[in-house]
């Protein structure tokens, strides 16, 4: 493998990882609202839910920002990223527009970060699992 790809590899996987550890964290410290509104979107066990979800993002940010088992630690991510772009960010369903503007550019973002795991999924399996 050549030395360039090595190091964009080594960089955009923590600059990937970020987002997710971040979030991830914020929600187990607080988790603020986002139960309500799983409960809102008819959730099972919300609290639960909510904080299962972050623990994922943290847990499979830290491990793919570190470059431990890539394409698992995507998996988990693409698991835990997916419900929440189709429960919480349901743009479709908002009558107010200035939500509806805001949830479509969270629900966009979010399928952004879809395609870059997949990217990075893709990236380490070419690599040999790296």
């Amino acid at each position: 493998m050549k030395r360039t790809h090595r190091t964009v590899r080594g960089l955009a996987r923590p600059l990937l990882a970020a987002s997710f550890v971040t979030g991830g964290y914020s929600v187990l410290r607080d988790p603020g609202p986002l139960p309500t509104l799983a409960e809102k979107h008819g959730v099972p066990l919300p609290e639960a839910a909510t904080r299962a979800t972050a623990a994922g993002m943290l847990v499979g940010g830290v491990a793919l920002g570190a470059g431990f088992r890539p394409p698992l630690s995507v998996c988990l991510l693409a698991v835990c990223l997916v419900p929440t772009t189709v429960t919480v960010h349901d743009f479709w369903r908002q009558e107010d527009p200035a939500r509806r503007v805001t949830q479509r550019n969270e629900f966009f973002k979010n399928l952004s970060l879809l395609g870059a795991l997949a990217i990075a999924a893709a990236d380490a399996l070419a690599a040999g699992g790296e």
